[in-house]
């Protein structure tokens, strides 16, 4: 997906507010709000990708404040809540027919998308959308088409966004189980946003839930199979099929032919995300596409 100018603003936005958790000295906020205007100009194209322009202001800001985790808190913070909260969302899918499950468990990984900071006119608060969580829907369902792919054996790779909502991942790595799938998560390499790393996926009991665990290989915001490690891209490659959390990946695997068929599960936080799928803004996207589909 390519930048639009709304991205500029949003990139803006949120280097600003990652600048001020990442440090409190105000002079060295000047400069590093500098140099990310500078990177910004020189980056911002009409044939580039959102994610892959966040990947490097996120750099620029850690390298020159020192701070290797601006959300560091934020992530621990929101984990606990999940936890907290997961009890109440599994009864939500044990409760449901038995035809059903699956798409419950996408519906509540979509509420998860919700734990995301600093985008402009997004609130994060997952309580409050939890209360409304019966009647939110899948604007897109393709649950039931991802269903029929579904068999003992096949091999599933979950690629995860946020920390927080992976603990409600681990609902839908459950019901993949059911259906006798094997299944391998893939967090992020290092520090990224509010992204999760494998310290997320063991806080929140991932890493005893899915079958293995493994991580892209680096700190980008979505997937850049340029940069990521062979482990990933041999995982990437050899899935049967995809599933992709969050808009930072639908933004950088819709730059690519899909490798496998893919099930994209997001919310549309943004208006240049949701007008690329096509869907209202604050949508619950459950989109399926086939292999060698790209945007």
């Amino acid at each position: 997906m390519k930048v639009k100018a709304r991205c500029g603003y949003c990139l803006l936005h949120r280097g600003y507010k990652e600048i001020l958790r990442a440090t409190e000295d105000e002079v060295l906020r000047l400069e590093v709000i500098r140099e990310l205007l500078s990177l910004l100009g020189r980056l911002l194209t009409p044939e580039s990708v959102p994610a892959w322009i966040g990947t490097e202001r996120d750099r620029l800001i850690r390298r020159m404040t020192g701070c290797p985790d601006p959300y560091k808190g934020e992530k621990r913070r929101a984990n606990e809540l999940a936890l907290k909260l997961l009890p109440r969302v599994e009864r939500i899918v044990e409760e449901a027919e038995p035809g059903d499950r699956l798409r419950e468990a996408c519906r509540i990984a979509c509420l998860g998308n919700i734990i995301e900071y600093d985008v402009p006119g997004h609130s994060h608060d997952i309580e409050e959308a939890l209360n409304r969580l019966r009647e939110e829907r899948l604007y897109v369902d393709d649950t039931d088409r991802f269903k029929e792919l579904l068999r003992p054996g096949l091999r599933v790779l979950l690629l995860t966004d946020n920390a927080g909502e992976i603990a409600f991942d681990r609902l839908l790595v459950r019901e993949l189980h059911m259906l006798g799938c094997h299944v391998t998560v893939a967090v992020k390499g290092g520090p990224c946003l509010n992204d999760a790393t494998l310290e997320d996926a063991e806080a929140v009991g991932m890493t005893q839930e899915a079958d293995r665990v493994i991580t892209t290989g680096i700190d980008a915001v979505g997937i850049n199979l340029s940069e990521s490690s062979d482990e990933f891209r041999e995982a990437f490659h050899s899935a049967d099929v995809i599933v992709s959390k969050g808009m930072a990946n639908w933004e950088t695997l819709t730059e690519y032919k899909a490798p496998a068929p893919i099930l994209f599960l997001l919310r549309a936080k943004c208006e240049p995300v949701a007008n690329s799928l096509g869907v209202p803004l604050r949508s619950n996207v459950a989109k399926l596409v086939d292999r060698g589909w790209s945007l």
